[in-house]
């Protein structure tokens, strides 16, 4: 296996916690308080701007144009397309752009993309890759498999269409790329070099875990 693909199993515990939160699994049941995921589209929504953000770095710091092209490619999809499915579901909230614009994020949003970019900012492509990777992956990998836990009732769920997005062949393959271009930059790093790889890969993937939480208590900060 691939050095970019034993990255899941190597945070495969805070990967599985993530999945089975009551905030996914309550998505996939159509249970979930809507209050709860109108906290969570707010944060997320500023959560994407700075995400967004991220991807400019990665094609700045590229040395190759098809590299610069395909940072480019989703930071294009992020705000335009993932972007709208927010943006839809808002306005059945009737959650104005002013309103949108105005919210403030939380403290666990703040840390999470704080620690992105200070990774994007001192290190190179590698880690840029590695610090973005898991947004992407665990979305894929939570929603094919909540489509497939609970698909003989997701018709009339409120939730279906969050889950068809980041479940579908489209978003799977928007992000391959990721693999293979993460093991070549990787391929002559040292042992050390690696495990500074892994260890903002999980990171990240704890930060996850952290804003489904946080969405799930609508909590802004550690106290409120």
């Amino acid at each position: 296996m691939s050095f970019s693909r034993t990255l899941k199993d190597q945070s495969k515990s805070i990967w599985e916690d993530g999945y089975h939160h009551p905030f996914l699994q309550e998505m996939g049941k159509g249970t979930l308080d809507k209050e709860a995921f109108k906290f969570y589209l707010l944060q997320d929504y500023l959560y994407l701007i700075e995400y967004a953000k991220i991807f400019a770095l990665g094609a700045v710091k590229a040395k190759e144009e098809k590299l610069m092209t395909s940072f480019t490619v989703i930071q294009h999809n992020i705000l335009y397309k993932e972007m709208d499915l927010h943006r839809n579901y808002m306005k059945e909230f009737g959650i104005t752009p002013e309103e949108a614009n105005t919210a403030k994020p939380s403290l666990f949003n703040k840390a999470y993309t704080s620690n992105m970019m200070a990774v994007a900012q001192t290190g190179d492509v590698a880690e840029i890759i590695a610090v973005i990777f898991p947004c992407a992956w665990t979305y894929y990998d939570y929603a094919v498999r909540i489509k497939e836990q609970y698909r003989n009732s997701l018709e009339g769920n409120f939730y279906k269409p969050w889950i068809e997005t980041y479940a579908s062949n489209e978003f799977g393959e928007s992000f391959e790329w990721f693999y293979d271009t993460l093991d070549e930059l990787c391929k002559d790093k040292t042992q050390e070099q690696r495990g500074r790889i892994v260890d903002i890969f999980r990171t990240s993937v704890e930060f996850e875990y952290l804003f489904w939480d946080m969405a799930y208590k609508r909590q802004m900060s550690y106290t409120v």
